[in-house]
């Protein structure tokens, strides 16, 4: 199948939002599909990696990301991604609004706990999938 663009059509087996770790406090959104044995993040502006599974090495889910996240080598590079909505993307929102007293905070506190949640699902699905992947 050809899309209009002319490029081939992609079999995306599974895909999610996720967030590049970079340093402490930084973050890059993007997404993260598995498509015709190919492993990728991407975000908005650049393709990060596109690598074939067998690159993808040393996949470890470290205890303290909760099921959240994932550390590994795409084509010798290290990358550390999550796939709970990082803290500070409501942050400014939540803190305005419970300082006039707002309780609307409240809702947006549960709407993270509501992403913690929908992220360690995604994990898991993940390590699902990279089981089979190429480790170290």
């Amino acid at each position: 199948m050809v899309r209009r663009t002319g490029r081939p059509h992609r079999h995306i087996e599974f895909a999610s939002y996720a967030w590049l770790l970079k340093g402490i406090f930084r973050t890059e959104a993007g997404w993260m599909d598995l498509h015709d044995g190919n492993l990728r993040f991407a975000t908005p502006q650049k393709v990060v990696f596109d690598v074939p599974r067998a690159e993808v090495t040393q996949i470890t889910f470290p205890w303290y990301y909760f099921g959240g996240g994932v550390k590994l080598h795409a084509a010798g590079e290290a990358y550390r991604v999550s796939f709970v909505l990082p803290n500070g993307a409501e942050y400014a929102e939540a803190r305005g609004m419970a300082a006039v007293g707002d309780l609307a905070a409240l809702s947006i506190v549960a709407a993270k706990a509501h992403d913690i949640g929908a992220g360690r699902a995604v994990g898991r699905r993940w390590r699902e999938l990279l089981s089979g992947a190429a480790q170290a």
